[in-house]
């Protein structure tokens, strides 16, 4: 149990890295005016949430649902179609 939690909480910090990632590209490369902090904080959540599936659904090693964590959804349609060998998008 208290592996599944690291791996949890790995993933969650993983995503909410991502999140961070995406609002600063936004801020500096696309030029966004506008903060709504709102739809900051949702977002983060958001990226954490899919960032701690991913990082229960890696359980190897911390590192690993760390980096799960932070591709997000990428890894979960990755890992689907792997495990079920299909070829087309979900």
């Amino acid at each position: 149990m208290e592996k599944i939690l690291i791996y949890l909480l790995a993933g969650f910090l993983g995503g909410i890295v991502r999140g961070l990632v995406g609002f600063v590209k936004n801020k500096t490369i696309e030029k966004a005016d506008h903060f709504k902090p709102q739809y900051f904080f949702i977002t983060i959540l958001i990226s954490g949430i899919v960032g701690a599936a991913a990082g229960i659904l890696a359980d190897t090693e911390w590192q690993i649902s760390f980096l799960a964590g932070y591709a997000g959804t990428d890894f979960i349609e990755s890992l689907y179609k792997i495990k079920l060998g299909k070829s087309y998008r979900i």
